[in-house]
């Protein structure tokens, strides 16, 4: 059965979305397929007036223009802060209405294709933000999607993916990405850390403070202001820095000929490509290995989103010491999570080792378990689960689980939060 594998990029200004149909696609060139199609659509959404009828994109704006219906907009925000919206005197929740514009989405390469179940989703954002996606989740739910073939990512991420997906002599020292749109300007680095197995790829993020307003793009004067501003940061960015590829992508660049300063700067002995689709593409491609037995991606892959470090724990399983890793470094923090029991041998403390990529300087994070009733040796029996509130915050949960009958559990919880 065919299945599409999607990836979303949701923006307050557009969002776009990106669709392989996995029966057409070449394996061995994934990054270089035809197989893929993409669409842009305002992030918008309209109500018609009397009726429940909802547009999205460009048809709620003409809804909206000739005063047909009631737009709302920035819904990316809106869900962020858990907003709310009144329409004809009925207040939706901005789950509601993400719900609503999600669906429609949707249905665009479902109806382009014919196909209507999903085989994987990805949904990329600027920044992750834990109400947002919790939103999302609770909005795929609703439609049906099953949570395990559904992701989540930032920017960084995505970039990270739709880089090293392409043929490897265009990111084999160092690429980086210019993405220009009504947020601001944002610029991406990536770099090859040699000399490590598994190989490490990271990705640097900077919001440059020099972004500006796509509106003064409109006059002739703007333009060149633009051209400057942006000519400007290209030189301090990119100076004795060995760049393989630069990449373009935002609304800005739909039509880059109005900075030709910057782009003889950046073109010159560099290869330059430009494209809107970027990050949708690059969730896409997440979309495709998260369906695969095992990754196509044999890198560490670090950048905003994911774990720096490795957190483990030292256990003895039959007679032996062993570590025991609840999570790896360059893994999504919102989807790592693990759980393990343990049966306490003389200690009333448990220790979780953190690892940084590169570093071989372990630090310990310690749990003590005083609050927990006293029992003899060997007769208490721990579960530990632990998940993250961020990439660099880790929430850990011991709850006390007894000895069977002769010691039954309480199910006392301890938790604490660690900063790694």
């Amino acid at each position: 059965m065919q299945e599409l594998l999607l990836g979303i990029d949701i923006c307050d200004d557009y969002s776009q979305i990106s669709y392989f149909n996995p029966q057409t696609l070449d394996a061995e060139n994934i990054g270089l397929t035809d197989e893929e199609s993409s669409c842009m659509v305002p992030t918008v959404i309209c109500k018609e007036k009397g009726t429940d009828c909802w547009f999205i994109g460009e048809e709620a704006y003409r809804c909206a223009l000739y005063g047909k219906g009631t737009m709302v907009d920035k819904l990316v925000k809106l869900a962020g802060k858990k907003g709310t919206a009144t329409i004809e005197g009925v207040k939706y929740t901005a789950d509601e209405l993400l719900q609503i514009f999600v669906k429609q989405i949707l249905s665009i390469p479902s109806a382009r294709l014919g196909i209507e179940k999903i085989g994987a989703v990805v949904f990329a954002f600027q920044n992750k933000n834990s109400d947002l996606m919790d939103s999302i989740i609770q909005v795929t739910d609703e439609l049906g999607i099953p949570r395990e073939r559904v992701h989540m990512a930032n920017h960084s991420e995505t970039y990270l993916f739709y880089v090293i997906s392409q043929k490897k002599d265009l990111w084999i020292n160092q690429s980086c990405l210019f993405d220009l749109s009504e947020t601001g300007l944002h610029y991406y680095e990536l770099n090859v850390i040699r000399g490590r197995k598994p190989q490490v790829v990271e990705v640097s993020h900077e919001e440059l403070e020099e972004g500006f307003s796509l509106e003064i793009l409109e006059t002739g004067a703007g333009k060149k202001l633009g051209d400057t501003i942006l000519t400007s940061c290209a030189e301090r960015l990119l100076q004795k820095k060995v760049m393989t590829s630069i990449f373009l992508t935002g609304k800005g660049f739909e039509d880059s000929q109005w900075a030709s300063g910057f782009l003889r700067f950046i073109c010159n002995k560099r290869r330059v490509f430009a494209g809107t689709g970027l990050f949708a593409r690059g969730a896409a491609y997440m979309a495709y290995d998260s369906i695969q037995a095992q990754s196509s991606y044999p890198y560490v892959c670090l950048c905003e989103g994911r774990l720096a470090s490795t957190i483990s724990m030292q256990v003895n399983h039959e007679g032996r010491e062993r570590q025991l890793v609840l999570a790896s470094a360059g893994s999504d923090w919102y989807e790592a999570k693990a759980s393990a029991s343990f049966i306490l041998d003389n200690t009333n403390i448990l220790e979780f080792l953190v690892t940084p990529v590169g570093n071989g300087r372990q630090t310990k994070l310690a749990i003590q378990l005083d609050e927990f009733p006293a029992r003899p040796n060997k007769t208490t029996r721990v579960e530990v689960i632990a998940a993250f509130l961020s990439e660099s915050k880790i929430s850990i949960r011991v709850i006390d689980r007894g000895f069977g009958e002769f010691f039954p559990g309480t199910g006392q919880m301890i938790r604490q939060d660690f900063q790694i």
